[in-house]
């Protein structure tokens, strides 16, 4: 296998800042992600977090964070990368380059043996990062070269003046002084030896830079090569991973009662993975259609790439949710009356900024529907089906999820407890991600770019406000939407009141309290819904 990490060979030891709830076990996992995990986990001490912080600003969750400490899943280049620099930083110290290249050694161990695939693809990454680095060097050999180049040709031509000037000065005077013609002559000798010795330099650096650029090319080839390889590889293993995870959730659905064939009638089979098309007629047997039809796809996970790869176009859809140790759930059925790909993508962020849920355990199918929605509601349809001759009712279908904002006149409506918002609310340290490395912000500025950023609703009436606040000035470092609801309280004064609600945040220049906010603030003080004695947080 190789040199195994003991506790304290990559790092001096320290005191435990980063916990970890399970021990790695070799046996399960495997001696090569074992060594891996041991190395992980005493740079993860280097971080000074604990790993709930540190996932907080990386881009990978807890759960993640945990299977790549626990040995459980390798984890890609990147995050091995982002650990040491994170820890160099915490510790204002760099790691050896012994110790980095012996992580690097353990990973791509590591990546050999769990995925052979993924590590020629990471075997391409190191290569094209290599030629890289080559190519970089030449062109800073290069451009030293050209800078040679051109102090030489400065020189040789002040050589060039100088003898001009003497050889002038050597014809005007010849006859007045041929005692000093002698000596000229030496200077004239000793200068053209000179030059000449000037212009073989210049025909060396010039033959020299030839080759350097040359070579300097060959090295911006082979990236473009290496880039292509890396482009079609990535490409087809993209390719192979959609296939497999089609075949597991083909696998995992026989279990939960989904069917694979597309038995109904009225539908259009379609071979391009985009779902099926489907044309709408006033029948008895519609919503059984329908309902069979959404029922006969593999579920797809909710994802960013899945629905990217879907068109613009309307139809009906149903999520199902899928807990680990749980069978798989209908939750909601709903209708695109324009664009699938945009209300998946609204369903998504929704469930994003979620608490007690994630879009990992979402999944779906969808209908296009190829006739006039405005006609009949197929997805009420489906939803009559599953009642009447199924007796299933969808929870999300009648607790809220797919309400938009209730408006100013609901907002002091009580929610039952069955709602989406109590069984999920907003979760206020949502980490932002848009430009906030910006130190100042007009106040319109921040408050539009900050509700574009939120996955929840954020209503406000500013009025001409703006004109009278100055700018926001904004902290160096991460920043989540807690931490922007207090600056911008700060800035407006108490006069002006942020309300929290289990399901969005409002903004408005009053001083009230609501049934279902769960945090409010006012100036300098921020409170919690149930904590109204006046008790700043």
């Amino acid at each position: 296998m190789g040199k195994r990490v003991s506790q304290g060979e990559l790092v001096p030891h320290q005191p435990r800042t980063m916990v970890f709830q399970k021990d790695v076990d070799q046996a399960r996992v495997g001696p090569e992600c074992y060594e891996l995990a041991i190395a992980l986990r005493e740079l993860g001490q280097r971080v000074g977090l604990t790993l709930n912080r540190y996932a907080v600003r990386v881009p990978w969750d807890r759960s993640t964070l945990s299977r790549y400490f626990s040995g459980a899943l390798v984890p890609p280049a990147e995050f091995v990368e982002r650990l040491i620099d994170d820890g160099d930083r915490q510790t204002c110290a760099e790691l050896t380059s012994d110790a980095r290249d012996l992580v690097r050694k353990l990973h791509r161990t590591a990546l050999h043996a769990t995925s052979p695939e993924s590590a020629a693809l990471q075997d391409l990454r190191d290569k094209l990062a290599e030629a890289d680095r080559e190519s970089q060097d030449l062109q800073r050999e290069t451009r030293m070269l050209r800078d040679v180049i051109r102090h030489t040709h400065e020189e040789l031509d002040k050589q060039r003046s100088q003898i001009r000037r003497l050889e002038h000065a050597g014809a005007a005077s010849r006859l007045a002084h041929r005692a000093e013609l002698d000596q000229w002559s030496s200077d004239f000798d000793s200068l053209r030896a000179e030059r000449d010795g000037l212009q073989q330099t210049l025909d060396r650096l010039t033959a020299q830079l030839a080759d350097t650029e040359r070579r300097a090319q060959e090295a911006e080839d082979r990236c473009a090569d290496l880039e292509q390889q890396l482009e079609r590889a990535e490409t087809r293993a993209e390719e192979r991973e959609t296939e497999a995870e089609t075949e597991t959730e083909v696998s995992r659905s026989e279990g939960t009662g989904y069917r694979h064939v597309f038995a109904n009638p009225m539908a259009t089979k379609n071979t391009s993975g985009e779902g099926v098309s489907f044309h709408l007629g006033i029948t008895m047997q519609l919503a059984g259609h329908l309902a069979r039809a959404l029922d006969e796809q593999v579920p797809i996970p909710l994802t960013e790439l899945s629905l990217r790869r879907l068109t613009p176009e309307p139809g009906i859809f149903q999520l199902i949710r899928r807990v680990p140790g749980q069978p798989a759930e209908r939750v909601y059925v709903g209708k695109a009356d324009r664009s699938l790909q945009h209300r998946l993508g609204t369903a998504r962020r929704k469930i994003l900024g979620r608490r007690y849920i994630s879009p990992d355990e979402m999944y779906y199918t969808h209908l296009r529907i190829e006739d006039d929605l405005s006609v009949v509601a197929p997805e009420q349809l489906v939803l009559k089906h599953f009642k009447e001759e199924l007796g299933v009712t969808l929870p999300w279908n009648r607790n809220g999820f797919g309400n938009a904002d209730p408006g100013r006149q609901r907002d002091r409506v009580q929610l039952k407890a069955a709602h989406f918002d109590m069984l999920h609310p907003i979760d206020l340290d949502w980490p932002l991600r848009f430009g906030w490395h910006q130190q100042e912000w007009a106040l319109e500025e921040f408050v539009h770019n900050l509700r574009t950023e939120l996955p929840y609703n954020f209503r406000f009436g500013l009025g001409s406000v703006s004109d009278e606040v100055p700018p926001l000035k904004v902290p160096a470092g991460p920043l989540t939407a807690d931490m922007a609801f207090r600056l911008l309280a700060r800035s407006l004064g108490e006069a002006w009141q942020i309300s929290a609600f289990k399901g969005y945040v409002i903004l408005y220049k009053e001083r009230a309290d609501y049934p279902t906010a769960v945090r409010y603030y006012r100036g300098e003080e921020v409170l919690d819904a149930q904590d109204l004695s006046g008790r700043s947080r």
